[in-house]
């Protein structure tokens, strides 16, 4: 791996640049083709980002320089919160997942902490809830799988800074009930992941009544 990372490091962020270009031009309203060209060049990116932080290669995102860093990681939040495709949003939260694990600990990327809490948990929460999230598909279903662990793993990381958070700050702030807050609570803490993402669909199906 040790040859391909300078090579990397000094192709990525030209390259990332160039994707976003060319996502950022508007289409025609009714060009199937080009929207349909730009959902698989969304896919590749996210595709491409993951294979990055799976790889062990995830300092050459983290040596891009703060700015940069951030326009990536807001890219990844807005793949998994604003487009409706949930195979882009399960590589989203795939990803998200794997950043909290290696940059989410005490130790981890400066402001990461910050990050998680300003922005990937209101993620977690803000992608299911959308009307176009449909929790009866299973590509859907897989997503919000790995929306569950991506929360498992902030947990995981964090500790009780985190279900304190939940608690008495992010679940309150979106009018969720008392009890619910103390039943989401208890089951983020549960070892088993599978019951967490029973729970999970559980609940948006419950909120989205």
């Amino acid at each position: 791996m040790g040859h391909v990372s300078p090579f990397l490091q000094q192709v990525f962020m030209p390259l990332v640049l160039a994707i976003f270009e060319v996502l950022a031009r508007p289409a025609e309203e009714n060009d199937q083709t080009a929207a349909l060209e730009k959902q698989m060049l969304r896919r590749s990116y996210f595709a491409f980002i993951q294979t990055i932080a799976s790889s062990g290669m995830n300092e050459i995102m983290g040596n891009q320089g703060v700015e940069n860093v951030e326009r990536i990681l807001f890219t990844i939040i807005q793949g998994a919160v604003d487009f409706p495709d949930p195979i882009a949003q399960k590589t989203c939260f795939i990803i998200l997942s794997k950043l909290v694990e290696i940059w989410g600990g005490k130790d981890g990327l400066v402001g990461f902490a910050d990050f998680i809490y300003k922005h990937i948990v209101p993620a977690c929460f803000l992608a299911p809830m959308k009307p176009t999230f449909d929790l009866s598909d299973a590509q859907t279903i897989l997503a919000l799988s790995e929306c569950a662990l991506t929360l498992k793993m902030i947990h995981l990381k964090r500790g009780p800074e985190f279900i304190q958070y939940l608690q008495q700050e992010y679940l309150p702030s979106l009018q969720v009930a008392p009890e619910i807050i103390q039943e989401f609570c208890q089951v983020v803490q549960q070892p088993d992941s599978k019951v967490f993402k029973n729970y999970m669909k559980a609940f948006f199906q419950r909120a989205k009544l």
